[in-house]
């Protein structure tokens, strides 16, 4: 199995704003992507004095459904983040294969 792991450091002060538009907008579109079987989504333990962080991980049952979701979506999905959200959501992302 294969991951797709997104992480997101938000401007405390978008917090919610962000968090609303990620789940009416981001993962319905992400999921009709169907290149994935699962997601789950995290936030991430930090410091009050940092921004919020969450990760995102994406879960497929092969490399080829990755390599689909990073050709054909994920640049428009992370293009639009950008275009809504600007410098105030900094991401980032690794691709992962589970080994136990």
């Amino acid at each position: 199995m294969h991951v797709c792991n997104i992480s997101f450091q938000v401007n405390h002060a978008i917090q919610a704003a962000w968090m609303a538009w990620m789940k009416t907008n981001f993962l319905p579109e992400l999921n009709a992507t169907h290149c994935f079987t699962d997601t789950k989504w995290y936030q991430i333990e930090v410091t009050e004095d940092q921004n919020p962080t969450y990760t995102l991980q994406l879960y497929t049952v092969n490399k080829d459904q990755l390599h689909l979701f990073h050709s054909q979506y994920a640049a428009p999905l992370l293009q639009a983040l950008y275009s809504q959200w600007g410098e105030q959501c900094l991401y980032f992302s690794t691709n992962m294969q589970i080994v136990n």
